[in-house]
């Protein structure tokens, strides 16, 4: 045997070597930082999918922006949904809502001498409303309760607009205690 000493790893100052000079582990030493080599079809890939994926959000930034903040969306209208009918075709019920016995017959045969088709009438839920309400059913700009409110001679704040899809009529007129000083009066 030779006299040499066998380094062990433990105590070795210097990496080991073998024969060539390269590191025991192959060609790669470990302070320095290896890459593969420049792959074109792989670079085209990534920056297809890159693109493609910035189209997406484009497109879709600009289907919300389009459908849900331009302001020019068409809103739920019911003035849209329904034409507006002549008043001689206006189905309209009369509610009394002020407690005299007859009264809604007598503006129901008052509102059917002015064209308008009275299909109900009958006591309101309340028998103390202090005011007369007209209520457009179907016309959001009110325009079928503003041809009631004109043929009554009343103001057109007594008209307001609730839709109601139970209700089988264009317009409500309810009866309050005020029926007194509408213009147009029944005989």
């Amino acid at each position: 045997m030779s006299n040499s000493r066998m380094a062990t790893p433990s105590r070795s100052r210097k990496p080991a070597t073998g024969s060539s000079g390269t590191s025991p582990m192959g060609r790669r030493s470990k302070g320095r930082n290896t890459k593969a080599p420049f792959n074109l079809k792989h670079a085209l890939f990534t920056t297809a999918l890159w693109g493609l994926g910035i189209l997406n959000v484009v497109l879709i930034v600009s289907f919300v922006s389009r459908h849900f903040f331009s302001g020019n969306e068409p809103g739920l209208n019911a003035s849209s949904d329904v034409p507006v009918i002549p008043a001689e075709n206006l189905k309209v019920e009369v509610l009394n809502g002020c407690g005299v016995n007859g009264l809604a017959r007598k503006y129901a045969d008052l509102l059917k001498e002015h064209g308008f088709d009275p299909v109900k009438t009958e006591t309101y839920d309340r028998s103390d409303l202090p005011r007369t309400y007209i209520i457009d059913r179907q016309s959001e700009k009110m325009a079928n309760g503003l041809k009631m409110a004109e043929a009554l001679g009343l103001p057109k704040d007594y008209v307001s607009y609730q839709a109601d899809a139970k209700r089988m009529v264009a317009v409500s007129l309810i009866l309050g205690q005020d029926y007194k000083t509408i213009p147009a009066n029944p005989k």
